[in-house]
């Protein structure tokens, strides 16, 4: 068996760098620090901010979608999906069962109902590999929806959001694409 030793490998050709299967070729980021809101009810609206872009190096590539959110709502339940340009990636969505709307992620709580409620907030983690088919830039973001227009779903706050030490902290919300050489 024979090996190979370097210090440095050069693509001859601009453009038609050298790919491993299963490699990171190139990592992109957005974190969001601001506070988002939505009394959209039981449609979806996209969290402003919250959108990382990257041009594949080739069409055969997939993207490693990587989203940490920090979720909340007023009452009850809230819901979010993964955007690709502006659009529902699909296979990012559960099955369709009866009349629940298929989502990336869901957040439910009840106990104690409206009146407590108003201090949750939760880490929403989710781990999604797209083909995108494209060398071309690419959108990725994320939508939520919530209970009812009458209730209010957030990002990076809860719903009472008192001001003090002791009250709930500022924290971050990001998403990272990482583009995997096939």
């Amino acid at each position: 068996m024979s090996k190979l030793f370097v210090d440095d490998i050069v693509e001859k050709t601009s453009g038609h760098g050298v790919v491993i299967p299963g490699y990171i070729l190139q990592v992109k980021q957005t974190v969001f620090k601001d506070t988002f809101s939505t009394a959209v009810g039981e449609s979806f609206a996209e969290v402003t901010g919250l959108r990382c872009n990257i041009t594949p190096a080739s069409t055969s590539s997939k993207i490693l979608i990587r989203l940490n959110l920090s979720f909340a709502n007023q009452y009850y339940s809230s819901r979010g999906r993964l955007l690709k340009d502006g659009s529902a990636i699909t296979g990012a969505l559960g099955n369709q069962v009866a009349a629940r709307t298929p989502a990336t992620f869901s957040y439910i709580k009840y106990g104690g109902g409206p009146a407590t409620a108003v201090y949750d907030m939760t880490h929403i983690s989710v781990e999604y590999l797209d083909s995108p088919s494209t060398t071309s830039a690419v959108q990725y973001g994320v939508e939520v929806g919530g209970y009812s227009t009458s209730y209010t779903t957030y990002v990076n706050r809860n719903h009472n959001y008192a001001n003090g030490s002791t009250y709930p902290a500022c924290p971050i919300s990001s998403i990272t694409l990482m583009e995997i050489a096939q």
